[in-house]
């Protein structure tokens, strides 16, 4: 049970969300599961084409997951209580640990940089204790060989040279440290993680969802949902990083009428962003997924 992946349910907004990368990794890379995510991204806070953690899940997608034992549903009571003081403690000795850490790389970092500029380091030194300027134009013309000659004789230490520059790297504060962002919560333990109920689906609608996501799921498609052009679904044959989708999937009733100006409204969206508008319906067994695929063509009989 341990081993299955955590769908976090919202009982505010009655969702499934995935705050763990890996998990989101797994997902998507062996189960074909996209979802959309829909937090900030840490490093460009105040924009929304690049968005990160949590990955927010189509319903359809909880179902099948949860019915393929691949994830379970859980939700976190504990994350509703006040802290107490030993967790204030943990995390801020955590804190402390992250920000001790971070100062030690920023010095090993500037250290690496002064050893590889140490010979042009010293070498400014010398010009210096010559009385030849030391800017980057003045760098750059050669010494005369008298000058060179004077140059090798002066001794300098170069460790003391390393020591120097290190000192003259500012100490880290606190407030410029850079602070990690906990997606999962780090310190939840198993006994922490409750069970919830999935109540998905109920109606006559939702469960025509459902088995026309599952039906493209189990072909091997990639399925999203499809509100931005509006379908229920997306279908992609690949991964919708490399992919574009194919098919723009209406689940209807196979007795419902369509008017004609929304199905020439359909297939008109359908053709303009080049996809193929397809109607799944249940077939009269109530059980098998027919669909149809419609496509516009245009005729210079109608044309002026």
């Amino acid at each position: 049970m341990t081993n299955m992946i955590d769908l976090v349910f919202s009982n505010a907004a009655g969702s499934a969300f995935v705050w763990n990368a890996e998990d989101w990794f797994i997902l998507r890379k062996e189960h074909r599961i996209i979802g959309e995510l829909v937090g900030c991204n840490p490093k460009l806070p105040r924009q929304e084409i690049l968005l990160g953690l949590p990955l927010l899940l189509l319903p359809e997608e909880v179902t099948v997951l949860l019915e393929q034992k691949v994830a379970r549903l859980v939700h976190y009571p504990c994350l509703q209580q006040i802290p107490s003081e030993s967790l204030k403690k943990a995390f801020e000795d955590y804190r402390q640990e992250l920000f001790v850490e971070q100062e030690k790389c920023l010095r090993e970092q500037r250290k690496q940089q002064v050893t590889l500029m140490l010979d042009r380091i010293v070498a400014g030194k010398r010009r210096k204790l010559l009385g030849i300027g030391s800017c980057k134009k003045k760098m750059k013309k050669p010494l005369t060989p008298e000058m060179e000659i004077e140059s090798k004789k002066i001794e300098i230490n170069y460790e003391e040279v390393v020591s120097e520059e290190m000192d003259k790297l500012p100490k880290l504060e606190k407030k410029d440290a850079l602070v990690q962002t906990h997606t999962a919560y780090p310190w939840l333990m198993e006994d922490d993680i409750k069970l919830a109920d999935w109540k998905y689906p109920l109606t006559t609608k939702e469960i025509l969802r459902y088995k026309v996501f599952k039906d493209l799921w189990e072909q091997g498609f990639y399925v999203t949902g499809g509100e931005k052009f509006g379908g229920d679904f997306l279908v992609y044959s690949g991964d919708p990083i490399m992919f574009h989708s194919q098919f723009i999937i209406q689940c209807r009733d196979r007795d419902d009428e369509i008017a004609v100006s929304e199905l020439i409204g359909e297939c008109r969206i359908g053709c303009h962003v080049r996809k193929t508008e397809v109607y799944a319906s249940f077939a009269s067994d109530k059980e098998t997924i027919m669909y149809q695929s419609i496509q516009w063509s245009e005729s210079s009989a109608f044309q002026r």
